[in-house]
């Protein structure tokens, strides 16, 4: 798949992750369904009800997966069923009342596998023509597995024959009688009989009702685990753009505005606590977000008579659009639902300049001072703190990782600013805790290197191998910048190290042999444009490029004859004709020489390319004057020259110039092997 389809996927996804944390749904926000069989109509014509709502499966979940068990061994069939949205798992408790009986099976391999996966079962029951068949399988549905237990459901009254097990592998069916229905059997492959099986005393299930809660846009949000703060710098009351600088102590960044009534309260009631906020230890930023695309002066008009009539005792500045994004790309990181900061909004920064608590809505003096004792916690602390709801963690407390930052901040369409975000981050780590982040500088690379900005991309593939220095993606990908860029020379050991791990590539080990060609490493370019050869022996690029090779190692036989292969592969690819015609007319051994060919290739050169080449002409110049005709190569080698001062190319003119001199004195022009 092309590196840009790949990416256009990804972008995708997150398109996709960022409409869920709008509050969106994949599923437009349709309920569950289900449906009961009810058998064949009279014509054949399978029938259905929906029972959806009646058996209260009818949820607007965003549903994925169901897994069906009898979690607490009544014989009746429960759900579980995981989501992509909250909740991401709802067991789904069957509560219906009856008076039908069951039968549940659990069978163990012993010459098949243990689990016996693939087994059959059939049941049969007196005086009754139907059967039912169960198997056991090791997965079923969309990423699921249900129980192992085989589940047959019965009328009331139900008298079981006898059950069939065909086991995997096995030609042979194993006929099992003597079971009841209402109880559990385990069989074990060869017994030729059933165990009764006793379930544990089951608890009963809990039904928790969820609570009403009152929808608001308060909400105060503790940081299980902390992220450094994007940069963005503040707009000062002197109209300097002003930096977020950490002194050693936590910092509260407000949002107010002044039409905000929340605002002036909030406001009000740190005034009236400075000292104690002060003691407690506590720097308090507020930034305005009045009309935050208007002027300096529009702003500060509107926010300096309002700061005097309060006396707000703390510093005072103005949010502007920058500052006001950059704390969008936090939020989105650190709230999988995010919606905009309402007015107050506050984010408590750690000594450290990391995010510990986001407060939507007014948050009291009081709050504040009780949430500064949260910034030494302890990581298994802070995960309770952060919990929304009681119950019991199976995993965690995480550390941090800025991956979430850097996929808002690629979501935004900003990958220096996610990769700037990368670099100061693992200023403070160790390189262990930083290995982790070798796949985010990657992708912040191929973004980068997406949107052209090859010189950054570069930076970033250099961070992801210091990481990670065997991710041949990384190596290959900068290779290929390197080599776009024409630093062949940089190129090649990343090129190499992709070739190492994939020697099959093709692609690759032809861009390797080219970085190597264009390095002056012709022994080497010529090693793996041969093994590319033996893979492909009808590559007419190949043995062009090996061609070229070997004329610089003083092979001009050989690369005479990886010429002439290559144009019987591709006859129309005039580069290769004139490299041939070149060396047929220019070569100091006589034998190598033929000047009659020279002059036939040179001129299907000439015409594949318009002669608007001056190299081409180049060529044909020489291959006339190889054949005698000095008056036609004066009057080709001028062309050349024209065509030199065009493309400004000065190294090819004095070229030229020196050539044409010589055919001026009548003789032709020779060279043992061709100037780089």
């Amino acid at each position: 798949m092309k590196t840009s389809a790949v990416f256009a996927y990804r972008k995708a996804w997150k398109a996709l992750n960022t409409m869920l944390e709008e509050g969106k749904s994949y599923s437009g926000f349709e309920r569950n369904t289900a449906f009961l069989n009810l058998g064949n109509a009279a014509d054949g014509s399978p029938r259905f009800a929906d029972v959806s709502g009646s058996t209260g499966l009818n949820v607007m979940d965003d549903g994925r997966s169901i897994g069906v068990v009898d979690w607490d061994f009544d014989g009746k069939l429960d759900f579980w069923i995981t989501n992509r949205t909250a909740p991401r798992i709802r067991l789904q408790h069957n509560q219906s009342v009856t008076q039908n009986a069951f039968l549940a099976v659990k069978l163990t391999g012993t010459s098949s596998n243990r689990s016996a996966v693939g087994a059959r079962v059939t049941l049969t029951l007196n005086n009754s023509p139907g059967r039912q068949i169960r198997t056991v399988t090791a997965g079923d549905g969309f990423l699921s597995q249900s129980s192992s237990w085989l589940h047959f459901g019965l009328r009331n009254g139900s008298l079981i024959e006898k059950i069939t097990v065909r086991w995997p592998g096995a030609t042979d069916e194993e006929t099992i009688s003597g079971v009841i229905a209402g109880k559990f059997f385990t069989i074990e492959q060869g017994a030729n009989r059933a165990r009764n099986w006793e379930p544990p005393v089951a608890e009963k299930l809990a039904t928790i009702t969820a609570p009403n809660t009152v929808t608001s846009q308060q909400a105060r949000i503790v940081m299980a685990s902390r992220l450094p703060l994007p940069h963005a710098d503040y707009i000062n009351l002197n109209g300097m753009a002003a930096p977020l600088v950490s002194d050693g102590h936590p910092l509260l960044i407000n949002l107010w505005a002044s039409w905000c009534a929340p605002c002036l309260v909030e406001m009000k009631d740190w005034s009236d606590n400075a000292d104690s906020l002060r003691q407690a230890g506590i720097r308090i930023l507020g930034l305005s977000v009045d009309e935050p695309d208007a002027t300096f002066d529009t702003r500060r008009a509107v926010v300096g008579p309002f700061v005097e009539r309060l006396s707000f005792p703390f510093e005072v500045g103005l949010a502007g659009t920058e500052f006001l994004e950059m704390l969008e790309v936090a939020g989105r990181a650190q709230i999988d639902k995010f919606e905009p900061f309402p007015v107050p909004s506050s984010i408590l920064l750690d000594s450290s300049r990391q995010i510990a608590v986001i407060y939507k809505g007014p948050v009291s003096s009081e709050q504040l001072i009780a949430d500064l004792a949260l910034l030494g916690a302890e990581p298994e602390v802070l995960q309770t703190e952060a919990a929304h709801f009681p119950g019991v963690w199976i995993e965690g407390p995480w550390p941090p990782t800025p991956t979430v930052m850097i996929d808002k901040f690629m979501s935004f369409g900003k990958p220096e600013a996610a990769k700037a975000y990368l670099d100061a981050f693992t200023v403070t780590g160790d390189d262990r805790a930083n290995q982790g982040l070798a796949e985010s500088y990657f992708l912040v690379a191929n973004e980068l290197r997406i949107q052209g900005n090859d010189k950054e991309s570069l930076g970033a593939y250099a961070r992801t191998l210091a990481l990670n220095p065997g991710k041949t993606r990384a190596h290959l990908d900068m290779g290929t910048v390197l080599f776009k860029l024409q630093r062949y020379a940089d190129a090649v050991p990343h090129l190499q190290a992709a070739v190492d791990a994939q020697p099959d590539v093709t692609n690759t080990r032809k861009m390797l042999s080219l970085a190597l060609i264009q390095s002056r490493n012709y022994a080497e370019a010529a090693e793996h444009l041969r093994r590319l050869i033996d893979a492909d022996d009808k590559d007419p690029i190949a043995r062009l490029w090996l061609g070229h090779a070997l004329i610089r190692l003083r092979k001009a036989a050989e690369a005479v004859a990886e010429f002439r292969e290559s144009l019987r592969l591709q006859p129309d690819l005039f580069v290769a004709a004139n490299e041939l015609a070149w060396l047929l007319a220019t070569h100091s051994n006589a034998k190598i020489r033929n000047p009659a060919e020279s002059l036939k290739l040179a001129k299907l050169a000439a015409e594949a390319t318009k002669r608007d080449q001056a190299d081409v002409l180049d060529t044909l110049a020489a291959a006339h004057a190889a054949n005698g005709d000095f008056s036609t190569a004066l009057t080709t080698v001028d062309e050349a020259i024209k065509r030199a001062q065009s493309s400004k190319n000065e190294r090819q003119l004095r070229e030229l110039q020196r050539r044409r001199k010589v055919y001026e004195q009548g003789r032709p022009y020779r060279e043992i092997a061709p100037a780089d």
